[in-house]
Order: C-alpha cells, then structure tokens, then sequence
C-alpha cells in the first residue's frame, strides 16, 4: 500500500459557503496558508505555500463554524480537484484548533 499522507499547521485564508453533495454529504471548501522554516540538506529553509482545500461530513459542518484567520492543525491527504485536473487539493479528515 503506497503512503499519502499529510500533518499541516495553517492558516484558514477563505472559506465557501457550507455546500451539500446530492447525496446530502456536507462539503467545505477553504484555502490555507503555511509558513514555517525547515531544515533541507542541513540549511535553514523558509517555506511558504498555499493549499485549496476540502472538508467532508460532520469535520464540514464543525470547520465551517471556525472564523478566517485561525490557525489550525489539519491533517489528511493530497488528490487532484478532478479527474482530469493537474491542480493539488488538500482533503481535510481531522483538524485542531491551536
């Protein structure tokens, strides 16, 4: 089994309005933003980035009560928006506030 997945401390930067798929599955879509320093062949290294990313279920439901600007600890895996996208989104399974 191949290993995908991902710990990340961010910042809420947007969020959508709190959707519902057509099988009534809570869906939140938000975009964070990351900034730390990280070693990297023994250098100091800055490292900024952001990530669109989905929340699924009752995690949907629970985030989307969670104001913009809150730093959050997110853990969960990488996939593609789409079956035919080459763009990365962040699918969110658990989160803490920090």
């Amino acid at each position: 089994m191949s290993t995908n997945k991902v710990d990340l401390f961010a910042t809420i930067t947007a969020k959508e309005v709190l959707r519902y798929s057509p099988s009534g599955m809570p869906v939140l879509k938000f975009s964070v933003e990351h900034d730390s320093e990280q070693m990297e062949a023994k250098n100091q290294r800055r490292v900024m980035l952001n990530l669109d990313c989905v929340v699924l279920g009752d995690k949907a439901v629970e985030l989307d009560q969670i104001e913009v600007g809150q730093k959050l600890s997110l853990c969960g895996f990488l996939m593609n928006k789409g079956a035919r996208s080459k763009w990365t989104v962040f699918n969110v399974q658990g989160f803490d506030k920090n």
